[in-house]
């Protein structure tokens, strides 16, 4: 219960900083059209510089991606020199166009071969090394709500998955799989890489119709003692004595100092809500429908959708869509596409409203 009403004190009230909006260049490829799913995040990488296309001048956005290819993305990404050296692996040599790239990223743990001392440079890459060496590069070491059907506790490379997942990298396919075993193409990699650039197309991942909030947008709630702001960014903290770095909801509280983080994920089931390596609170079931009911982190500590449609007035505007919670005699209010708004005590006490949104 303690725990419930500190992120009603902090998260009922917060407020979001926004990332500026990718803007892509021109096509460069002909083969990459503006109408392609994955366009956007390959220009974005191109003009990072961390992709490329063939002596052809084509992407070949359907092709696998090797070992090595995903080696090079990853190292210019992290910005290693690629000089070409030798490698602890003994089918890369020097003379191997991506021994420098791979020679780094072994040398920095994102990266290993197999237990014949080999790396197998030419190999497509799966799925589920993909995730491994995506949570290795981006340092994830977090967790997610999301739940994979042919994602097993036992697999190797189950918590990498669950963290580009929790990361807004990956969010599976229809059917509730991730299909670890499955290869990467090139446009499926260019997006993992720029979802775990930016918050822009981790944005592009959320549900059409979800109740999470903007992480492309500021917002500012205010409360009796002063406005709270929160920006979705990357951030290397400490959580007792686990260090972790991550994109996170960051609160910056009216006092100085007043500062925390908080993970936002939204499943086709529910929207949920944690401190770094905490338990996931539960601030929304689906469907939506009047009298569903969850329990949170303490037993005591019940959840009830006790409105839809509801006109809910604030500061930023008035809204004729909210949904009502209520827990423990609080009043949440939650908008689609922007999330909470408003949050009343049982005494019908403001805790927090929006106040703006840019």
């Amino acid at each position: 219960m303690k725990r419930m009403l500190i992120m009603l004190a902090v998260w009922a009230i917060a407020c979001i900083v926004a990332v500026q909006p990718v803007v892509a260049a021109p096509t460069t490829f002909p083969d990459v059209q503006k109408n392609d799913r994955f366009h956007d995040e390959i220009q974005f990488l191109v003009n990072k510089e961390i992709i490329s296309g063939y002596s052809n001048g084509k992407f070949q956005p359907k092709h696998h991606v090797t070992r090595g290819e995903a080696a090079i993305m990853i190292g210019r990404m992290l910005r290693y020199d690629g000089k070409p050296r030798a490698t602890r692996f003994k089918d890369v040599t020097a003379q191997h166009g991506a021994s420098g790239y791979i020679a780094d990223a072994a040398v920095y743990g994102v990266i290993s071969g197999y237990p014949d001392r080999t790396f197998r440079p030419n190999e497509s890459i799966t799925r589920g090394d993909m995730a491994i060496i995506l949570s290795r590069a981006f340092e994830i070491e977090t967790g997610s709500a999301r739940k994979f059907k042919d994602v097993g506790d036992q697999m190797k490379a189950a918590p990498a998955i669950r963290g580009i997942a929790g990361d807004l990298i990956t969010t599976g396919y229809a059917d509730g799989t991730f299909r670890p075993t499955s290869k990467v193409t090139r446009e499926q990699f260019s997006a993992f890489l720029a979802r775990g650039l930016s918050a822009e197309y981790k944005q592009r991942t959320v549900k059409k119709d979800g109740y999470s909030r903007d992480m492309t947008k500021k917002y500012v709630f205010s409360t009796l003692t002063g406005d709270i702001r929160m920006e979705y960014k990357k951030v290397t903290g400490q959580f007792v004595q686990i260090s972790y770095t991550g994109f996170f909801w960051v609160s910056e509280g009216p006092k100085t100092g007043d500062i925390s983080y908080m993970q936002q994920e939204e499943t086709d089931e529910m929207l949920v809500e944690s401190y770094p390596f905490s338990e996931y609170y539960t601030e929304l079931k689906y469907p939506v429908k009047v009298g569903h009911s969850w329990t949170g982190p303490s037993p005591s500590d019940h959840t009830k959708i006790t409105g839809i449609n509801k006109t809910v007035k604030t500061q930023y505007k008035t809204f004729t869509n909210a949904v009502e919670v209520t827990v423990n005699g609080h009043k949440l209010y939650y908008v689609k596409g922007i999330g909470r708004v408003k949050t009343v005590d049982p005494a019908g006490k403001l805790v927090s409203e929006l106040k703006s949104i840019q």
